[in-house]
């Protein structure tokens, strides 16, 4: 038969206990290879020769608002700030294994039957043997309170089609339920859109009989959160007592005892019973809520496939950030189970399973490729050498142990991290000894291997840079070490005095000679910081950042920040006549906007600061002399850079600048400070779960700067004069000098005549 396409799409809430399996089922009736990460989920449906449009979004109903009746449950309005989509079927899930699941469900399901929503009841977990089952999943679907259900089904991993079956009946009871409600009124259509609320009579009920703390805590999130994995560790072992809904052999299994109870002394009150004279015996306490992600989660979530653009940020942010809260032994341990996992499953088509592995293979290549000295430790590097070494030895592996050997054989395999994060444990020196004398025994083995490099585009980072051969002295570099080696260059040094002369060679270069040469330093300079380095900068007390020479990269572009500052400053005070000072300031601002152009907002902040600084600002008689045009424009990047609101027009310009763009680098080095500070890395009643919401802050802030680093200035040629101007003028640093000579040019009750005896520069003369 002809299939019609529908455009009509239907959103399926799935309910059930943290742990019940909701993303498990997902996964298995949309056929995912994993399960999902982004809530809700989607697919495409045939129902009776119609293609429907089907969401599947996860709640918990331990999260579920609970009005003062027990009747009723407010349905989340919003979950993070976004709209939650209005169901029209529910699926009820449960864990066969654990009856504490089964719980909560009586509630929920009096809230779904109130709300005229059709439902199915699920269980779960149901390929484990029925011995080690908490409850009867028979007799539950046969319980008067899931008697409004339409069906019940067990689902388990051994019967996909069952699982396809469920999704085709609730989907069916959704398309039926559109239907029959098309023709109601608008205002049931919009009542019941937002709130599984209870009957009309209570609908109808004066606000000022509500509860206010119930509509204000609908508010609270239920969508199920990254974490909220299937737990195992609520089931039990006994024997399965099939006469029974509850175990009577396992103790605290009773809830539908209590259940049956409250059926026969009535669980319904009337609206005139007052909140506070109502039992409380069938309210049930509701568990903590669960933060954190565990280690093995963020772990799948790195090796799963990449489907959007969060997947790829994840995984630049879990490289970097790993550190924090667990060792690259146990990462690469991690690693490696789950591609054992994957190499002894039978079950896999081949073509499937060697893509799943050249995924994972892929992860790791990247990992050593960025950080080779997450493999410094000998017995880490050991066990990555042989994984090497057996890849080589797969023909359609082979490529990518290519790729590591080179990303080891070009990098210095130092531990940088070891001290401000999570390391491996130490070994004795005969292990050391041990492992070495085997390290060289694999090295030779690997480098035996005859691979043809010749044309795989790489570069020897032990091989001096070139100067002469890119025209024009431009250069193109590749590496943080091929960065770091220039930059280190690039360092103040005092070689000529300030005087007269370089004034005069100063305003004879072009604006834009001199702004792309600032921006080519601070290019180098940015580009030679790793950005575990960031990181490291404001994890680290200030004693400890002496001690660690890794930061020097960090500390390298601090100190010219402070320097090109310091040299506006100088540059503007060199002259004793106002005119001169003024033409020099004039130019500092020009030069100041051909940097916004560029998009160097670093360069752009530390002109600012040498302008707006005190000895600059208080040049009254010097700043009227300069152009009104000019500093009308120049006001224009004044505003840009202000702290006003946090900042906020840099970040607006930042978020829309295309690269290449360099930061202002001291501005987000404190946004890491905020975020390092803020919140606890890990969480949970033992501190066992790893608070990523607190990672997710930081990659915030470093992903925009490694998505930076990745597009350099294309055109940027060296200018060998400038460069000299910028780094090599002797010049006093000291704020209180410079703001002496200020003084001494401009007091605050100057006349403006001008005084001979100054012509000698004798500031400059040290």
């Amino acid at each position: 038969a002809h299939t019609v396409v529908s455009m009509e799409s239907y959103t399926i809430a799935v309910i059930g206990s943290a742990g019940a399996g909701k993303s498990t089922f997902i996964q298995r009736v949309l056929g995912l290879s994993r399960p999902p990460i982004a809530n809700p989920a989607s697919d495409r449906l045939v129902v009776d020769n119609v293609t429907q449009g089907i969401c599947l979004f996860e709640l918990d109903v331990e999260n579920f608002d609970q009005t003062a009746s027990s009747q009723t449950m407010q349905w989340p309005k919003q979950i993070n700030g976004h709209m939650v989509p209005r169901p029209e079927a529910a699926l009820l899930l449960y864990d066969v294994t654990n009856s504490e699941s089964v719980r909560p469900l009586p509630q929920a399901m009096t809230a779904i039957t109130n709300a005229g929503l059709p439902s199915i009841l699920v269980a779960c977990k149901c390929e484990i043997d029925e011995d080690d089952w908490d409850v009867d999943a028979d007799a539950i679907a046969r319980h008067k309170v899931f008697k409004s259900c339409l069906d019940a089904y067990k689902v388990s991993s051994d019967k996909p089609d069952v699982c396809r079956g469920c999704l085709q009946a609730i989907l069916k009871a959704a398309v039926a339920h559109r239907r029959e409600h098309s023709e109601t009124i608008p205002r049931r259509r919009a009542q019941s859109a937002v709130t599984l609320e209870a009957p009309e009579t209570s609908a109808a009920r004066p606000l000022s009989q509500q509860s206010k703390h119930s509509r204000a805590s609908s508010e609270l999130s239920a969508l199920k959160g990254f974490g909220m994995q299937p737990s195992e560790s609520y089931r039990a072992r006994a024997s399965k007592n099939s006469g029974q809904i509850y175990r009577a052999d396992k103790p605290g299994t009773d809830f539908f005892l209590d259940v049956e109870e409250s059926d026969s002394e009535g669980q319904t009150y009337s609206d005139d019973v007052p909140i506070l004279q109502r039992s409380e015996e069938n309210f049930v306490e509701r568990p903590p809520r669960v933060t954190g992600v565990p280690l093995a989660e963020l772990v799948d979530r790195l090796l799963a496939v990449k489907l959007s653009r969060a997947d790829i940020n994840f995984l630049d942010i879990f490289l970097c950030l790993y550190r924090k809260f667990t060792t690259p032994t146990e990462l690469f341990s991690a690693i490696l189970a789950r591609l054992d996992r994957v190499r002894d499953d039978k079950t896999a088509h081949y073509l499937s399973k060697t893509g799943t592995q050249l995924r994972i293979i892929e992860v790791i290549a990247k990992w050593v490729s960025l950080y080779p000295g997450d493999f410094a430790k000998i017995s880490t590097r050991k066990r990555l050498f042989e994984f090497i070494q057996h890849l080589s030895t797969e023909p359609v592996f082979s490529v990518a142990s290519q790729q590591m050997r080179r990303s080891l054989r070009r990098s210095t395999l130092e531990d940088d991290d070891t001290g401000w994060a999570t390391s491996d444990n130490s070994s004795t020196e005969a292990d050391d000894q041990r492992l070495s004398k085997e390290m060289n025994e694999l090295s030779a083995s690997i480098g035996m291997i005859q691979v043809d490099e010749s044309d795989d585009g790489g570069l020897d980072t032990s091989a001096p840079l070139d100067f002469a051969g890119q025209p024009g002295g431009q250069v193109q570099f590749h590496s943080y070490d091929e960065y770091e080696r220039e930059a280190a260059s690039l360092e103040p040094a005092d070689l000529h005095p300030m005087n007269k002369t370089r004034y005069h060679v100063f305003m004879d270069l072009s604006d834009d000679d001199i702004a792309d040469e600032l921006t080519r330093i601070d290019w180098i300079l940015f580009s030679s910081i790793r950005i575990r380095d960031l990181v490291r900068y404001v994890s680290l007390s200030t004693t400890q950042k002496g001690k660690a020479t890794s930061l020097k990269n960090v500390n390298r572009m601090i100190n010219h920040f402070n320097h090109v500052a310091k040299w506006v400053a100088n540059l503007i005070l060199l002259r004793d006549k106002a005119k001169h000072r003024a033409q020099m300031l004039e130019k500092f601002m020009n030069i100041a906007m051909k940097l916004r152009l560029l998009n160097n907002y670093n360069g752009l902040a530390a002109i600012l600061a040498g302008i707006n600084g005190t000895a600059i600002h208080r040049l009254a008689q010097t700043r009227q002399l300069v152009s009104p045009d000019v500093q009308k424009r120049f006001a224009r990047a004044v505003l840009l850079m202000s702290t006003q609101k946090s900042h906020s027009a840099y970040r607006l310009a930042w978020d829309n600048s295309p690269p290449p763009r360099i930061p202002f680098v001291p501005l987000h080095l404190r946004d890491l400070v905020n975020a390092e500070e803020g919140s606890k890395t890990f969480v949970g009643p033992n501190g066992e779960r790893v608070n990523w919401r607190k990672f997710e802050v930081l990659g915030d802030v470093l992903l925009p700067l490694m998505k930076s680093q990745g597009t350099a200035y294309p055109n940027l040629v060296k200018n060998m004069l400038s460069r000299e101007l910028i780094l090599g003028c002797r010049m006093p640093t000291d704020d209180e000098e410079i703001y002496r000579r200020s003084i001494e040019l401009e007091s605050n009750n100057s006349t403006g005549v001008f005084d001979p005896a100054k012509k000698k520069f004798p500031w400059f003369a040290k």
